[in-house]
């Protein structure tokens, strides 16, 4: 029988030998992490990683054994670590992909205009009527059961939620929060990731990028710096001066279409007659 003192060593051994052998190890916090969410990435990522959870002291060691060193200052509290073949970012955004929906507390602040929308509910009258109207709500008796009559807002973004409100809420089955998966650190090869770095935004990284190079090819234009994306532009532009010119002063050239009295003619070899 395998007494405690070794179940743990093996344990670490074990471990050790995962976090060697994998790509990308990441460390995830399991104190805010629902039992149902936990099932459900276990479940999403189950041909692309694999969740190791022990006593947090016994993951310590065999990030040390593993050379990982530079995971070891978040690993504080309840953590689990993964390990895995994806790369950090697509890692994150797949244990993200399906944020859990969850009940509001009283206390907590509302992420955005927490808004009840008008129409039917499957409750039927009762005490339930006094209780939603005390949450601001619009309740009232139609067809034999309890309905919202217009759109509510029971809690506007940034303000705490009340009481009354969480309770409400609950009773409509409306979850205005999401659950995700936190992962305050990340490694690949020798490189760490914050959660910063891995929460990315692909649609505004997308914009930003665009609206960069729009920005860094005017400038270039400007101060006439020439490159593969700045040439045809600076070309047009150097034609548009030219035509402009040519109008202004009456130089007749066959792309300005000046055909004005007293207009001077330029010849092939540059030359201006009149």
């Amino acid at each position: 029988m395998v007494n405690a003192i070794e179940l743990k060593k093996q344990i670490v051994k074990k471990v050790s030998e995962d976090l060697k052998a994998a790509k990308v190890v990441a460390v995830i916090d399991l104190h805010t992490l629902p039992n149902a969410l936990l099932h459900q990435i276990r479940k999403e990522l189950k041909s692309d990683a694999k969740v190791l959870i022990y006593k947090t002291s016994l993951l310590k060691r065999a990030l040390k054994n593993a050379k990982l060193d530079s995971l070891l200052p978040v690993m504080t509290g309840e953590k689990a670590l993964l390990v895995t073949s994806l790369d950090p970012f697509k890692l994150y955004k797949k244990m993200n992909s399906n944020p859990l929906k969850v009940y509001a507390k009283a206390g907590q602040i509302a992420p955005y205009d927490i808004v009840v929308p008008a129409g039917e509910t499957q409750l039927p009258p009762g005490p339930i009527l006094t209780e939603l109207k005390t949450a601001g709500i619009d309740a009232r008796i139609q067809g034999g059961k309890v309905a919202v009559g217009k759109d509510s807002v029971v809690a506007k973004k940034g303000e705490v939620i009340k009481d009354a409100v969480a309770k409400a809420l609950q009773k409509l089955d409306i979850r205005p929060f999401e659950v995700k998966v936190h992962v305050p650190l990340a490694s690949e090869s020798g490189l760490i990731y914050a959660e910063e770095l891995l929460n990315v935004d692909e649609k505004k990284m997308m914009e930003n990028m665009v609206s960069g190079f729009y920005n860094a090819r005017t400038v270039a234009i400007e101060i006439g710096y020439v490159t593969k994306e700045t040439l045809e532009m600076m070309i047009q532009k150097a034609f548009r001066g030219a035509k402009y010119i040519s109008e202004e002063k009456k130089i007749l050239m066959e792309e300005s279409g000046n055909n004005a009295e007293g207009s001077q003619n330029v010849d092939v070899a540059g030359g201006v007659s009149a």
